[in-house]
């Protein structure tokens, strides 16, 4: 049976058939001629900041690292390492399921590695390919996946094949930047309730770090999130809403907002449905939504195995694939651009002078202009932005809200 390894390094996945054998965070701890990979080097990274990699999986070069160890001297030599602990749980063959934005010299340094370290590649395709080539989809889809340091949107378009037209990475709004965010707020929780800075010690900013991502990976459908750190014997604990947190990320999602291409419907993987947020917010925005099961991937490569293991002289990277699914032509729910401004109870129309800020109107949606005196969603105003629904503006003591009014 051929093995399907998918390179994503929030996720770093082995699955033989769609049995997952091995899912982890491509995270390393280089440290004293010791390497520890995965959760339980995600679980110490706080504790040693300056021995902690998440950017091998990603990078896949011959950068030196910070702290190179004997074994491991750069980015290329820890994915080598990383790799020889899947190898070991499966001895088949494997398919290798990549994000859109790995560009042929990393393909090729790829490959290299793993016939390094024993892995028979027998094919490469793009992940959102296989991702979504078992399912309905219309013609125009945009994909959605996050990885550690970015969130990666890629066009794909679908009549008898589905094919990948193009993929972007969105910087900032990563798993490991909401992350900080999160924890950033609950340790301000911490010192306005207890008067105590979690992150003052690395052994207490641990602490934090390990429940938030415990429960955004686990519990994160609980109304709340509950944390509670101990030092030298005392216990302190805080609970912070959900809501919070999905306040906190707002920001960094209505950036990743602005860079999704209108037209087509919205497929999220199962990591990024996962994000404290995210689908909420894309929703209010308009978008047409769909999730996908957390082994879409390896769904996908194994009904194709066919079309996608070739010979060793004739690897190449699969970015399209047969599709045989009914392929829906109705048009697709755009994003909702607002229509009106709420304040207090009242709705004035974006076009009212009566609004004590200055908007504009084009192809794309509504623009606040640039002001000093006001701030969009707690932010100062600096350039123009886009408006989406739900976006709170204030100036001197006014505060509106973007509405849209059907009729």
């Amino acid at each position: 049976m051929t093995a399907i390894i998918e390179f994503n390094d929030l996720e770093f996945s082995l699955f033989r058939g769609q049995k997952c054998l091995y899912h982890s965070p491509a995270f390393a701890i280089v440290r004293d001629e010791a390497l520890l990979f995965g959760e339980p080097a995600l679980r110490l990274a706080r504790i040693h900041p300056q021995q902690a990699n998440q950017q091998y999986l990603a990078r896949m070069n011959a950068d030196p690292l910070p702290h190179p160890i004997r074994t491991a001297a750069n980015h290329a030599d820890l994915v080598y390492l990383h790799l020889k602990e899947l190898a070991e749980l499966s001895q088949e063959d494997a398919l290798l399921a990549v994000p859109g934005t790995m560009d042929g010299d990393q393909l090729g340094v790829l490959l290299g590695i793993c016939q390094e370290v024993g892995i028979a590649v027998s094919g490469f395709v793009n992940a959102a390919v296989a991702a979504v080539s078992t399912t309905r989809i219309p013609e125009r889809i945009v994909y959605l996946d996050v990885f550690l340091q970015h969130i990666q949107i890629s066009q794909l378009s679908a009549n008898t094949e589905i094919k990948h037209d193009h993929s972007v990475e969105v910087k900032d709004c990563g798993f490991s930047s909401l992350l900080d965010g999160w924890v950033n707020l609950i340790a301000d929780r911490f010192i306005q309730e207890t008067r105590f800075d979690p992150l003052h010690t690395a052994e207490t900013e641990q602490q934090l770090y390990n429940q938030v991502y415990d429960w955004v990976v686990g519990a994160h459908h609980q109304s709340e999130v509950s944390v509670e750190i101990e030092q030298g014997g005392q216990f302190r604990r805080v609970e912070v809403p959900k809501s919070h947190l999905e306040q906190k990320a707002q920001q960094r999602i209505d950036r990743l907002i602005d860079a999704i291409p209108s037209g087509g419907k919205l497929i999220l993987t199962a990591r990024a449905a996962r994000m404290p947020g995210l689908t909420q917010r894309l929703k209010a925005a308009g978008f047409d939504i769909e999730m996908l099961a957390a082994d879409a991937v390896a769904a996908g490569c194994n009904e194709n195995l066919d079309h996608l293991r070739t010979a060793d002289s004739e690897l190449r990277l699969i970015n399209r694939l047969p599709h045989d699914r009914e392929v829906t032509r109705s048009p697709q729910k755009q994003a909702l651009a607002p229509t009106h401004l709420l304040r207090e109870f009242r709705a004035l129309p974006v076009e009212s002078e009566r609004l004590a800020v200055r908007l504009r109107r084009d192809e794309s949606g509504v623009w606040m202009c640039a002001d000093q005196e006001a701030t969009l969603n707690g932010d100062s105003v600096k350039a123009d932005q886009l408006l989406r629904l739900g976006d709170v503006i204030s100036r001197w003591t006014e505060t509106f809200t973007a509405i849209h009014l059907e009729g």
